[in-house]
């Protein structure tokens, strides 16, 4: 399952956030490399073990490269497909009502970054798909419900969506209470579920 053809913008927005990736990480890689060569270079003089020297050196650099891979999130590029599974918890934080805060309206409260939602998937294993919470996060994925996290996209859609749970833009996480073409947050276009429903059934 991909992402539809309607939605190139989608296509465009992975391909930037992947290719930041790694231009941040070749950048890493050769200030750290640079780093460790000049250190070299100036240290020469210096006794033995004062020295960066041979495979010490290219140890240096692969470390730096290493750290440079996760801080960047390479993972992500390389490794994150397209995922699907029945959302089976998922602990996002609720709204509260203004009853339990009289003279005030309705407001959210203990939204955190990076939630975890758990999913099962179709072979019975158990995925876990992390996630930072918007407003409207737990009206919208409901456990029971179908999710799909397609290649590249930080926000996993709701197959089972329905007309009150609102629209999801995959991109920003914001979730539109109206069905809309684009998203008003980032202004990204909105993935159809009726498109994704159809794949999923084939």
């Amino acid at each position: 399952m991909r992402i539809p053809k309607q939605n190139r913008d989608l296509w465009r927005f992975v391909l930037r956030r992947d290719l930041k990736s790694l231009s941040l990480w070749a950048v890493w890689v050769l200030l750290w490399g640079g780093g460790a060569l000049a250190y070299n270079a100036n240290h020469t003089t210096y006794p033995p073990e004062r020295q960066i020297l041979g495979w010490r050196l290219a140890l240096w650099i692969l470390a730096g490269a290493t750290v440079g891979f996760f801080l960047f999130r390479l993972s992500r590029v390389f490794f994150q497909r397209t995922r699907s599974g029945v959302l089976i918890s998922s602990g996002l934080s609720r709204d509260y009502a203004p009853s339990q805060d009289p003279g005030k309206g309705r407001l959210s409260y203990d939204y955190r970054l990076n939630k975890v939602l758990h999913l099962r998937r179709p072979n019975g294993k158990r995925l876990r798909v992390r996630i930072e919470e918007k407003p409207g996060s737990y009206v919208y994925y409901r456990e029971g419900d179908r999710l799909v996290r397609l290649h590249g996209l930080p926000y996993p859609l709701n197959l089972d969506a329905r007309e009150e749970q609102g629209t999801l833009c995959v991109a920003c996480g914001c979730v539109h209470k109206t069905k809309v073409p684009l998203c008003v947050s980032c202004g990204l276009s909105l993935i159809d579920v009726e498109l994704l429903r159809e794949k999923d059934g084939e």
